[in-house]
């Protein structure tokens, strides 16, 4: 049990280490460099080593007491910047999938919608086989159903909630709960590890959106900020495509254990052709003419 708790205990302040007091050392360096540079001497490393070279022979990092207290502080400092990050991080979430029926964000979801249309427009008018691959892909880039949600993560998960509901008839937020008891340890750990990499890509946008404000005072800080904003665009999507498809194929896979841990009876496809079957029925495509969701 010891050795346990201690394993446990290492991993905990791994976690902490990388998710709070790393980044957030690093952002109140940013912070130092830029209210010790400013706008007027943004990239002087002279400046810099020269505001350097006094702090360190003032008296208080002379003495022992001094330098333990400095470091508490930075150490401290670092928390309460990780920890406004993780609550950031949980408002750009909410951002991310908000509805889209008031304000700045209906705009932004009626923007999509048209363009999801004109998109679906263009595919069923195509008179090849090659421009409509391509007017197909095309419109899945923007949403794989009709866009309704301002952001494309917001559309993303919605789709996931709208092919389960038409092909299986199932309410996800009811059912997903009893999914989770009865599918294998290997699947919970797959989906939270999905989970884990969307709420990171949060955080990322998070720090992001710090290092763009930090730019007012210092603008080689919104380079930083704009180039950790990109990166959390690029992990933000590829973290909601892996956690959307990943809990639709928990569905797809274990929806029949738990009708029948319920004792409800379910139907079985009765079409001979197995393979069309499958891709029919783990696609869920509005493409597919024969498909629940086509439109």
């Amino acid at each position: 049990m010891n050795g346990f708790l201690s394993e446990l205990g290492k991993k905990l302040a791994e976690r902490w280490l990388s998710l709070l007091a790393l980044p957030g050392m690093l952002y109140l360096a940013a912070v130092t460099v830029a209210m010790t540079l400013g706008h007027a001497h943004p990239l002087d490393l002279g400046e810099l080593s020269h505001h350097i070279t006094n702090w360190s022979s003032s008296r208080s990092f002379r003495s022992v007491g001094g330098t333990v207290l400095i470091m508490v502080v930075a150490l401290l400092g670092s928390i309460v910047v990780g920890l406004a990050v993780g609550a950031l991080g949980t408002v750009v979430e909410m951002v991310w999938t908000l509805p889209g029926r008031r304000g700045p964000a209906r705009w932004l979801a009626a923007r999509r919608r048209s363009r999801s249309r004109k998109a679906k427009d263009r595919a069923d008018n195509a008179t090849s086989e090659a421009e409509l691959a391509e007017a197909i892909a095309a419109a899945n880039r923007i949403c794989l159903l009709e866009a309704d949600r301002p952001t494309w993560i917001g559309d993303r998960l919605r789709v996931t909630r709208l092919r389960i509901a038409a092909v299986y008839g199932l309410d996800l937020d009811s059912a997903w709960a009893r999914l989770w008891l009865i599918v294998p340890e290997d699947t919970r750990k797959a989906v939270a590890s999905a989970g884990d990499a969307f709420a990171a890509s949060t955080r990322i946008t998070a720090w992001g959106i710090l290092y763009v404000l930090l730019g007012a005072w210092w603008w080689p800080s919104l380079l930083i900020g704009f180039g950790i904003l990109v990166t959390a665009r690029v992990r933000s999507r590829s973290a909601t495509t892996n956690l959307a498809e990943l809990i639709e194929a928990v569905v797809d896979l274990h929806a029949h254990e738990l009708a029948d841990s319920v004792k409800l009876a379910h139907d079985t496809y009765t079409d001979p052709d197995v393979g069309k079957r499958i891709n029919r029925f783990v696609q869920k495509s509005r493409w597919d003419p024969t498909s629940a969701l086509a439109d």
